[in-house]
């Protein structure tokens, strides 16, 4: 009789150890997590670190140009206001067209107003009661626009329950260089 041809042995794949399997007896491998838990524990502490770095990331609308001074106190994340010549901006929304009877009276905008203590209504469904830290407000006024505008901006603030009202600027250091 002569050999079988290579096509009719049948292949038995995985019926026997192999030979480093086989060398190495029964141990099994192990992997350590202590080492890699400590390294994730330190990349996350590293991250967290420089993410909080100092001061707030503030979005500054194109349409303004802020006021520099000798700013003391680093702008906190809150309720923002934009204020130009053109619209008053509460949290990304236009609230309130400027035009000349803006301009002509003082005292608070009614408009403005409204939507601020929506705004505090909100909140205070939300997480069932308001903190002093949610009664304050960031006001971001054009350098150009008119004192009386300003003006009627922090009456509505008040008026509607925002008792601190911050005011964006540009720090300028003592030599008149913007930081």
């Amino acid at each position: 009789m002569s050999a079988p041809s290579k096509r009719r042995v049948p292949l038995l794949l995985g019926s026997g150890k192999s030979k480093a399997v086989s060398r190495a007896g029964d141990k099994k491998a192990v992997l350590n997590l202590t080492s890699m838990i400590d390294m994730f524990t330190i990349l996350v502490v590293f991250l967290l670190m420089s993410y909080s770095a100092e001061g707030a990331l503030v979005t500054i609308s194109d349409a303004l140009t802020l006021p520099k001074a000798h700013s003391e106190q680093s702008i906190q994340m809150k309720l923002e206001i934009q204020v130009n010549n053109q619209v008053i901006v509460v949290d990304g929304d236009p609230v309130v067209a400027v035009d000349a009877v803006i301009l002509s009276t003082g005292g608070s905008i009614p408009a403005l107003v409204t939507r601020l203590k929506d705004h505090m209504e909100y909140a205070r469904i939300v997480r069932g009661t308001i903190t002093e830290e949610e009664m304050k407000i960031n006001i971001q006024g054009d350098q150009g626009i008119p004192a009386i505008l300003l003006q009627r901006v922090m009456a509505s603030c008040s008026e509607a329950g925002f008792m601190s009202q911050n005011l964006a600027v540009i720090k300028v250091e003592g030599n008149g260089e913007e930081e």
